[in-house]
């Protein structure tokens, strides 16, 4: 296969993915760019969120996968300063 036939072919696969929530490993390994081994891993690790069945079967949602791979969210200057005058607000009305 041709490297035109194998990048059409991902897009391919990569489209697929827009409907479907819950994913295979092979289709979040897809989906994030990484191999099915380095999916496992991370599972095995407890590192991506994932859900086991009865049988052993590993599955994702696609929102938790597309959270955990942002990563933790960095507040902006002015979500901090709001967090500080609620958390202030809250103390003075503690010690009256």
């Amino acid at each position: 296969m041709n490297r035109i036939e194998k990048r059409l072919e991902r897009i391919e696969a990569l489209i697929s993915l827009t409907a479907k929530e819950v994913l295979s490993v092979k289709e979040v390994a897809a989906l994030i760019n990484r191999s099915e081994s380095r999916i496992r891993h991370l599972v095995s690790k407890r590192e991506i969120p994932h859900y086991k069945n009865d049988m052993g079967q590993v599955s994702f949602l696609k929102s938790e996968v597309e959270a955990w791979r942002l990563g933790r969210k960095v507040q902006t200057a002015t979500e901090l300063d709001s967090l500080a005058a609620t958390h202030i607000a809250c103390l003075n009305v503690a010690t009256k």
